[in-house]
Order: C-alpha cells, then structure tokens, then sequence
C-alpha cells in the first residue's frame, strides 16, 4: 500500500503561448529587450530593495511596465521570492498556498523551485487555505511575474555559482481589513530576512464599457498622459495617482477608504494592502519607502481602442529602506 501522500507535482505554465511566448529563445529576447531597454535608461541593481508592486497583464501590454522593477532586482543577493498575487476566478476565503506536493513552477525558460521549508512554516500557522492545482492553474496574477524571474534567476551569470533562488506563491483571496493584517503580522518577519524579496502582482484601473466602471480622477494629478492620447486617459491617471498615492504613504486606512470611496478596479488591492500591513507590523523601525516608478494605460498603445472601450492600467513600484544622511 502507499504512503497515502500525493505524487510529486509540478505548475504549468498554462498561460505560455498566449500571455506570452512558449518559445524560449523569442522569450529570452523579448524579455532582454525590455530589461534592457531599462538598464539603458539608467535602472541598477538594487541590494536594499525588499519588495516590488509588478503588472500581470500578457507581455506585450505590461512587460516593459514590470521590466521598471525588475531591472532594479540585484540578482546575487535574492534567495527566496514570496509571489502574492489576487485570485481572479476562485473567490477564496483567505490567502492559499500550493499543497505539499507541489515542488516547483514550470516556465519555458526553466523550473522554479518553490521554499518548501517556508511554506511548511506557513502552513503551521493554520492560517493558510490549500490552492487545488487547477485554480493555481487557471490563474495569471501570479504566472505572469514568473518569466522575468526565471530570466534572472535561471540564465543571469550572476547565479551560475549560487545555489538556486526559491518562491513562495501566495494567491489572496477577498480577504476583509482585519485578514489583511493578520496576513500583514504573520509575513512581516520574511520581510526582513536577509535575501529575501516579495512580488506583489496588480494591474490599477480597469476602464471603460467592457469594465462597467467610467468613473474619473482629476487630470491635473497625471504625469505620464497629461497631454492625452485621449483627455480620458489623464482622468483615468488622476484617479490611480490618488491611490498610488496612498501606497507611497503607506497608509492602509487612507487606501481602503479610497477604494471605497472610489471604486477603483484595482484587481491586487488586497494584496497591496497585506503588503502595506506587512510595512506596518515591521518590529524593525527603521523608515521605508515606496516609490512607483512606471504607469501606463493600455488605451494609448498604438493599435489600441479608446479608454471609452476599454483600457487597462499598468503601475510598478519598489519597496526599500529609506538611506539615513545620504544625499
């Protein structure tokens, strides 16, 4: 007879091909085309950088979006990447963490060893709910950081004589204010080991007749599309600089009270609230910050509907501790 636990297992990318490319060789290039192209723009590595706010949307929408932070991950000091991503499909109660047996995340570029020693920990607080594999599957939030972490942790030479950096996928639920903080406590300690970088996955507004939702900020708040393409996507920008806003300040009950105020489609707002939770139950007190670093909207790509159809938008920031005396 078996030993009754289940057989080895491993995530597919089930989103490769048409998120993004299946053919390693396009993706490699696509994805060092738009790191690159921030590297040429003056982008470092970052050993500080603890966290980072990154776009899920397919590649060709928000990749060069994401490419803002990832091209500032130092590579050679990461160990273990923490993925919080929304649930899309699955209305979860409460943040899930893939079942034991599940050893790693495929990619085209390679497999992702998941911390099984971290979500062991995780799963001893009781506080984490089982993510059956075919909801992790059916979900992008968290698939579509995966490509430009394979790049950099599988193929950098940065690693070549470094033990392989490990995930720990996390996929959030609806969870209310009081779980946001609880979750908020329990990760705050990962926070701050040594090596230790979190990804959380968000796109910002959702606008336009397909979303059901054409409610507006004030244009004189944006900085990427004051001038247009369109006098809507100024107006969408208003509306999600008020809330980026409120991340940078790092003030949970300023955000929320914004979400409600708003109705912002922000599909990660839970997670970017565990993370702002997280911020706030630091033992360290040593200051932080938050900084975004690139918005854009789908509806001013060219080839791209008006906002008045739809438009997606796309923001990334980095998480760090604040330099003291530098100037």
């Amino acid at each position: 007879m078996g030993s009754g636990r289940p057989s080895p297992s491993v995530r597919r990318p089930t989103h490769a091909g048409s998120w993004y490319e299946d053919d390693p060789e396009i993706l490699r290039e696509e994805l060092q085309q738009i790191l690159g192209a921030e590297y040429a723009d003056g982008a470092t590595e970052d050993a500080g950088l603890c966290a980072v706010i990154a776009p899920h949307a397919g590649l060709r929408f928000s990749g060069s979006v994401a490419a803002g932070v990832y091209a500032r991950v130092d590579v050679a000091s990461v160990e273990c990447i923490f993925l919080l991503g929304p649930s899309h499909h699955e209305p979860l109660e409460g943040c899930a963490l893939p079942g034991e047996e599940v050893l790693a995340y495929r990619t085209p570029l390679g497999d992702l060893p998941l911390d099984l020693a971290v979500l062991a920990e995780l799963r001893k607080t009781h506080e984490f709910i089982h993510l059956p594999m075919h909801v992790d599957e059916a979900e992008h939030s968290l698939e579509l950081q995966l490509p430009f972490l394979a790049e950099l942790f599988l193929n950098s030479p940065k690693r070549r004589h470094l033990p392989p950096a490990t995930i720990v996928p996390i996929l959030v639920g609806q969870v209310n204010a009081r779980s946001e903080a609880l979750y908020g406590q329990l990760l705050a300690p990962f926070l701050q080991r040594k090596g230790t970088l979190f990804v959380v996955s968000s796109d910002f507004c959702h606008w336009g007749a397909q979303f059901g939702y054409t409610r507006v900020g004030s244009p004189s708040l944006a900085k990427t599309y004051r001038d247009g393409p369109h006098p809507d996507n100024a107006r969408i920008e208003g509306l999600d600089r008020e809330g980026m806003d409120y991340i940078q300040r790092q003030d949970a009950a300023a955000f929320r009270a914004y979400l409600r105020r708003e109705g912002n489609t922000i599909c990660g707002r839970h997670p970017i609230l565990v993370l702002l939770e997280m911020l706030a139950a630091r033992e360290s007190r040593a200051e932080m910050s938050v900084n975004f670093v690139k918005y854009a909207q789908s509806s001013a790509m060219p080839g791209m509907p008006p906002p008045r159809t739809a438009s997606v938008s796309y923001a990334c920031a980095v998480c760090r501790p604040m330099l003291v005396g530098g100037g």
